[in-house]
């Protein structure tokens, strides 16, 4: 082979040499460039959250706001308001319906499930069939404070003339509690369930007599 040849060979051999190397090194760095992808992508799909199937959903009733003890509930007080179902309290009030015209037998912050166990007292504000809700405005406001609905009271007025006392009613229950208002008012009003007629008498004689209350 003449020298000439030999040399073209030694070129074309190192010219090839250089091109595998410079695919290898590209080959290389592919490699590792698709590695590091890989391991990018799992590392996001580690720490997005995992969605389950779509979690069941139903109405239920809530306090529309903040509700003192002893409200009756209006259509203003209530509103369906959708909950996860298993964490709906056993007992929740799902319709309006169920809850207008009810005694608030405590407190409920705004937004907060009404349950069968918030309605203590009477079932409703009249206080069942053959009753009504006597209003009776107390001589002391202070004594509203240890009555809720459901408590039983008697009924004692003091007559002004004689200075004597007369129980207007005995083993009564409260049904609602007038929320504190101005020291200035003449006395907080709580209504008391009676049958039909003695309510009549009661509210009428409360009306011109001054009315405290004993507990049961």
């Amino acid at each position: 082979m003449a020298s000439d040849d030999r040399l073209n060979s030694t070129l074309r051999d190192r010219i090839g040499a250089f091109v595998l190397a410079r695919r290898g090194i590209r080959l290389h760095v592919l490699r590792r460039l698709t590695a590091a992808a890989l391991l990018l992508l799992a590392a996001v799909l580690a720490v997005q959250p995992r969605h389950g199937p779509p979690e069941s959903r139903v109405a239920v009733l809530v306090a529309a706001r903040d509700l003192p003890p002893g409200r009756v509930l209006s259509h203003v007080d209530v509103a369906r308001r959708e909950m996860p179902a298993e964490l709906v309290p056993d007992g929740t009030l799902r319709e309006a319906t169920a809850a207008v015209g009810r005694v608030l037998g405590s407190a409920a912050r705004g937004g907060e499930p009404l349950t069968d166990v918030r309605f203590n007292g009477p079932a409703v504000a009249s206080g069942g069939a053959g009753t009504a809700s006597a209003p009776v405005r107390l001589a002391d406001p202070d004594v509203a404070d240890f009555l809720v609905p459901g408590r039983r009271v008697d009924l004692i007025t003091t007559i002004t003339r004689s200075g004597h006392t007369s129980v207007l009613a005995e083993n009564v229950p409260v049904i609602a509690v007038q929320p504190p208002r101005s020291r200035h008012d003449q006395g907080r009003l709580i209504f008391v369930g009676l049958p039909e007629g003695p309510a009549a008498a009661v509210a009428a004689a409360s009306l011109t007599q001054s009315v405290t209350v004993t507990l049961r």
